[in-house]
């Protein structure tokens, strides 16, 4: 199954907002990670880096996270599988040290 690609007017800002979420999660603020994935999710939901970095933003704030949902659809993109599945597998790892 092929993913819709992102209009052009929205790629350069969602490239932008990756990068200000990786920041954060980076700069140890797990809050505003957490805030702008969110709300990135609202624009590009169907994005799974944006809900591999808040499911990891989640998880620093002891939030509740599907770990089945991210499991279900990882690996949609082959080229990605390997590194999807190493966030999942950290995510999990984190989401046992917080709960």
């Amino acid at each position: 199954m092929r993913k819709k690609p992102v209009p052009e007017p929205l790629r350069d800002e969602l490239t932008v907002a990756t990068g200000l979420i990786w920041g954060h999660l980076n700069a140890q603020q797990p809050e505003e990670a957490y805030e702008l994935a969110r709300g990135c999710l609202q624009l590009w939901p169907d994005n799974r880096a944006l809900a591999l970095m808040a499911a990891y933003a989640a998880v620093e704030l002891a939030e509740p996270v599907d770990l089945a949902a991210l499991r279900r659809h990882a690996g949609t993109d082959p080229a990605r599988a390997a590194d999807e599945e190493a966030w999942i597998a950290l995510i999990a790892r984190r989401a046992g040290a917080a709960y």
